[in-house]
């Protein structure tokens, strides 16, 4: 097969314009995640309809609907947690760093105030065929990245289902069953009624009680499992016999994947609300007020928090915090702001919305954001270099399907919003229904990298749509007037090319035949204060090899749990790389990913053909933006 259907990423010239228009169209050289759709008909103008035709309250006042959501939310954080986490830190702090779970825990301590008109008005925008949030002027939503650098969770391990292979491990189980069972012999003789109620789970409260201070040979895993059931993966307050194996495995220092679970859990739920919501809607319209009441168990606080990091105009003041604090701590009591109308506020903040809010102050995982843009390249071997951050941001650039808890499966499509990794977006082909197990599913995640490189961009660069992105939104807006009227912004469409934003830099230039670029090139640079040269840096990286080839992308039209090849984990024991280990780089000229010729002009060639396909010849196109 053709490794250039299984790569991450694509890279062509293209007609760009800036997301919310103010600039001309411009031919660039630009970087896209794939799929990219080949044409405009067909799914792909099809895909977002269900969404767009969804019922929604007239009236954003979720006060007065008949609808009672049930957040597991950490609202205030007890004292006990907190101690015991105090004085767990200090035997297992290197443990929970080799598995990447540190700033996770850590952030647990935090007490985030809830803000459920907020959550509310993000899960209007949910569309359960994407797992992607619409407005009026694109595409966004949560993403591995989100999970791992806000929330601290690790996105590369063994899966959550992981059995234990060793007796030793399993020897560890069966002591936390022992003792849950224990534990709820005394409640049945202290507290009868307690023991009907929670029907033999144990209460966090009530397990934190039975290990705290108890000197159990087995309260590291005790701890391990409250964690687990803190961030949604027990539901109701309780902890469940299903989070034990997790917590023997992360207090052996094995690698979990806990970030696609986590992500899993809250797409689960935003479908959810979103679907609760809009039966509450057509209820109303029939006049039905019967009042429908909901649970949500994922840890929902990060959805509120992605919007704090994203929309500047629904952002209250966060804190200030030191460096190597989470990033979470940003947000450790901080009152919402008290907005009037949340829908409204979404929908018109185009030019409030952050593509890459973490550039500012990502702490350990500011290698992905690179002062200039760096060209990575992959060799054969990843267990001899610790490149778990990098195999990481890889991760999260690429079409997958995400493993959660109690086998929930959901797609994951970072293709569908580019440019919230610093890419450039291109209309993002469709993908079919997958009905296949949580093996074949971990499988397709799993997989090896295929590409021969990993392009990061530059910190401060805001990717750009393509010209024919910008005609397909306008037609699926334009298309579905009910939801355009609902959303407030009839003229969107029509106004692409004359909305305005702050300053942006200039395109980059096209190089010519000798590698030279045009002197108001700024290597996809934007403007700033800041003034970081212009250069490209390159670095190798070790992957995985295998004896299948592997896939980086599932191909549109067809089963998405296709090629899925036989391979290790692309898990690393060392998660914790830090910014030194990568600083023994070379700086080569700002297009050198342009121009070598051992790994782009063949990978160019394809990628030209594919381009006429898609988008038709570069000469038409030009044509027709220059009659229009």
């Amino acid at each position: 097969m053709d490794e250039s259907l299984l790569s991450i990423m694509e890279v062509r010239e293209d007609l760009m314009v800036s997301p919310i228009g103010d600039s001309e169209p411009a031919l660039r050289s630009a970087y896209f995640l794939k799929p990219i759709a080949k044409s405009l008909d067909g799914p792909v103008s099809k895909v977002l309809s269900s969404s767009m035709t969804m019922s929604l309250p007239p009236v954003f006042e979720p006060k007065d609907w008949p609808l009672v959501i049930h957040f597991d939310w950490r609202r205030h954080t007890k004292k006990k947690w907190v101690e015991w986490v105090d004085a767990l830190q200090l035997r297992y702090k290197s443990v929970w760093k080799k598995v990447g779970i540190f700033e996770a825990i850590m952030s647990i301590k935090c007490s985030i105030a809830k803000d459920q008109n907020l959550c509310f008005g993000i899960a209007e925008k949910w569309c359960a065929e994407t797992n992607t949030l619409l407005f009026p002027w694109g595409e966004a939503t949560i993403t591995l990245e989100d999970v791992m650098v806000l929330g601290g969770y690790p996105v590369v391990g063994d899966p959550v289902f992981a059995p234990l292979q060793s007796h030793e491990m399993r020897e560890a189980e069966k002591k936390l069953i022992l003792a849950r069972e224990q534990h709820f012999k005394k409640l049945i003789l202290a507290r009868e009624q307690l023991w009907r109620r929670t029907k033999a789970k144990a209460s966090l409260s009530a397990w934190m009680d039975a290990f705290v201070n108890s000197g159990s040979e087995v309260e590291h895993e005790a701890f391990l499992a409250t964690w687990l059931s803190m961030i949604g993966f027990s539901s109701k307050g309780l902890v469940s016999t299903l989070v034990f194996p997790i917590a023997v495995h992360l207090a052996r220092g094995n690698p979990i994947a806990l970030g696609p679970a986590v992500l899993a859990s809250i797409y689960k739920d935003l479908t959810l609300l979103k679907n609760s919501i809009v039966g509450m809607t057509k209820q109303l319209v029939l006049g039905d007020k019967l009042e429908l009441e909901v649970t949500l168990q994922s840890p929902f606080y990060l959805v509120q928090i992605w919007v704090w990091e994203r929309f500047k105009n629904l952002q209250p003041q966060p804190r200030l915090i030191n460096h190597e604090d989470p990033m979470m701590f940003r947000w450790h009591k901080v009152k919402a702001l008290k907005i009037d109308n949340v829908r409204l506020a979404l929908e018109s903040a185009m030019e409030h919305f952050c593509w890459r809010p973490y550039v500012q102050y990502a702490g350990k995982f500011k290698v992905f954001y690179p002062e200039n843009e760096t060209l990575v390249l992959i060799d054969t071997d990843l267990d001899k270099e610790p490149t778990g951050l990098l195999v990481s941001f890889a991760t999260c650039l690429r079409v997958s399907l995400l493993v959660g808890i109690q086998s929930t499966i959901k797609k994951y499509l970072p293709h569908r919003v580019a440019m919230q990794f610093g890419m450039d977006q291109d209309v993002p082909s469709c993908l079919p229904r997958f009905d296949g197990t949580k093996d074949f599913a971990w499988k397709n995640y799993c997989r090896p990298i295929s590409d021969r490189s990993l392009y990061f961009p530059a910190r401060l660069f805001e990717g750009d749509i393509t010209t024919r992105y910008a005609k397909w939104w306008k037609r699926s807006l334009m298309g579905h007037q009910d939801f355009a009227k609902n959303m407030g912004h009839q003229d969107f469409a029509k106004n692409i090319v004359r909305r305005k934003r702050s300053p942006r830099s200039p395109q980059v230039s096209k190089a010519n035949k000798n590698g030279n670029v045009d002197d108001d090139s700024n290597a996809r640079k934007r403007n700033s204060d800041v003034d970081a040269p212009s250069g490209f840096l390159l670095k190798r990286l070790k992957t995985v090899s295998s004896g299948n080839s592997a896939q980086d992308g599932t191909i549109a039209n067809e089963s998405i749990d296709a090629y899925v090849p036989t391979c290790k984990n692309l898990s690393n024991p060392s998660s914790s790389a830090s910014t030194a280990e990568y600083e023994n780089v070379k700086r080569i000229s700002p297009l050198t990913k342009l121009l070598a010729k051992d790994t782009v002009e063949p990978l160019m060639g394809r990628l030209e053909e594919d381009f006429e396909d898609a988008n038709g010849s570069k000469e038409s196109r030009l044509s027709k933006n220059q009659q229009t």
